[in-house]
């Protein structure tokens, strides 16, 4: 983790631990607060950046927007692709056990 989002995250989390210490004392607004702090410090710890598609011939860049598991895939076109082509390389070994394991 690079310096800035290292001091980003510790921000927010300071800022989580206050919101923590009003919830103790039963503010329903300062818990909601403290957990969309927490959430986005772990965001923020987490987030490394762009990745590159799983495909083996595709070079784009993966986009995620910050919700849910990081996508594989940059489409459904390339994911489609891989698919196939286990799917294929599957049957392959099915059809010839001998020469998989020669």
């Amino acid at each position: 983790m690079d310096t800035t989002r290292q001091i980003e995250v510790c921000a927010l989390l300071r800022r989580a631990e206050d919101a923590a210490q009003d919830a103790v004392s039963g503010d329903q607004a300062a818990a909601r607060t403290t957990l969309a702090l927490v959430a986005d410090a772990r965001q923020r710890a987490e987030d490394t950046g762009p990745g590159i598609c799983a495909h083996p011939n595709c070079p784009n860049e993966l986009h995620y927007v910050g919700r849910g598991r990081r996508p594989l895939y940059c489409s459904a076109n390339c994911r489609t692709d891989v698919y196939q082509a286990t799917q294929m390389a599957a049957r392959a070994l099915i059809r010839s056990p001998e020469r998989a394991t020669a």
